[in-house]
């Protein structure tokens, strides 16, 4: 609400209502519970609409590519076929022997290796779906 902003204080107020409580409690550790019931000292709150703004800009921009990988994950999963193939591949040359490109190139072992994306076992879809991608749309829920 900002026309009234209730328990929000600014930084200056709400670290002063935090450190009186804190003293009580000090003073008085028999009526801890009392003062935690009594005293509330507010919320900090940014005071400036547009600074509020930025920060739920940023933040969101934060969490939607988070959305968007998950997102990119359904669509993986539900294209790519349902059976068994290898993901990565280790690519021989066959015009010389591997040391001898290796050393022509100047390549190392791992420059021999491509990775792809490729099918998947209908159970390790399913247990993607439930364990990763289900868990996550959950947190999107309205």
């Amino acid at each position: 609400n900002f026309e009234d902003a209730g328990r929000m204080y600014s930084y200056d107020i709400w670290s002063t209502r935090n450190y009186v409580r804190d003293s009580l409690r000090v003073l008085f550790p028999d009526k801890a519970a009392e003062i935690d019931e009594k005293i509330d000292p507010g919320e900090y709150g940014v005071e400036n609409f547009w600074v509020r703004y930025i920060c739920v800009f940023i933040f969101m921009m934060s969490v939607m590519t988070d959305l968007q990988s998950t997102m990119d994950l359904c669509f993986i999963l539900w294209y790519i076929p349902a059976k068994a193939q290898p993901w990565m591949t280790y690519d021989v040359p066959s015009w010389a022997s591997k040391e001898k490109v290796k050393e022509v190139k100047g390549l190392k072992e791992l420059d021999l290796v491509t990775f792809k994306i490729a099918g998947m076992p209908r159970l390790w879809k399913i247990m993607n779906w439930g364990l990763i991608v289900a868990p996550k749309l959950f947190i999107w829920r309205k």
